[in-house]
């Protein structure tokens, strides 16, 4: 399977300011992404979709493969993730003279992913013909769970999902099991993407993730903490056996 890795990297961020180059644990956050991605055996090329010439640098020298500008249309707060994905396969394509079969779409504000899990998304949806994506996942647990969360109607607490009585789940070992969707690695069909607006399809398998690996940089807090962790990890790989 003919498969590219994409990273989108537009340039301005509310929240976090230059947020996709910024420094985490001495190295742009972008580059953690771009490094898992070349380490990806079924990965043929790491692409980066950006729109700012700076990103475009630090992407290249860090081994990506940054051939266009993104266009201003398709880069904007509330641009979603087809055009984008679109754009790159028609320029690529066009370009190349070659059909894509498969895109990992990998958001670098999740800096935990690694080859290995690339590698495991792509090769699940080779392997398996009838899937239309594959896309990683964490457990929701405890307070975030669903069942556990609430509302304000008329100024009153109301369950968040109507007809769960909240009190039959007392303790969190009685919640049933529930995932969320974490933006680590997203593997999509080419033809998926460029026939329907709905890139993922009601046929779409997964790869758990655990909750350390699958922090999602969206604010200040969030950067933190992902500082944190790695150098947590960096001091633990330093300990002596």
């Amino acid at each position: 399977m003919k498969t590219i890795a994409l990273i989108p990297a537009r340039k301005n961020s509310k929240k976090v300011q230059r947020k996709n180059i910024r420094l985490l644990s001495k190295e742009p956050l972008i580059n953690h992404t771009i490094k898992a991605a070349l380490g990806a055996r079924l990965v043929e090329a790491v692409v980066v979709s950006t729109d700012c010439s700076e990103t475009a640098q630090i992407a290249s020298r860090a081994g990506a493969w940054v051939p266009f500008v993104r266009p201003p249309n398709i880069a904007r707060d509330n641009t979603p993730d087809p055009p984008v994905i679109r754009h790159a396969i028609e320029w690529i394509e066009k370009n190349s003279g070659k059909k894509l079969d498969a895109i990992a779409f990998l958001r670098p504000t999740t800096p935990f992913k690694t080859g290995v899990l690339i590698d495991e998304c792509v090769q699940k949806l080779q392997d398996d013909g009838e899937l239309s994506a594959v896309r990683t996942i964490t457990p929701v647990e405890g307070v975030y769970h669903p069942y556990w969360c609430i509302k304000v109607q008329q100024g009153l607490l109301k369950p968040f999902i109507e007809g769960v009585q909240t009190e039959k789940y007392y303790q969190r070992q009685l919640l049933p099991a529930c995932y969320r969707l974490n933006g680590v690695v997203d593997v999509v069909r080419r033809d998926r993407v460029m026939d329907c607006n709905d890139i993922y399809g009601d046929r779409t398998g997964f790869i758990e993730v655990e909750e350390t690996a699958a922090v999602d940089i969206d604010n200040e807090f969030d950067f933190q903490f992902c500082e944190f962790l790695m150098n947590k990890c960096t001091a633990a790989e330093k300990q002596p056996a």
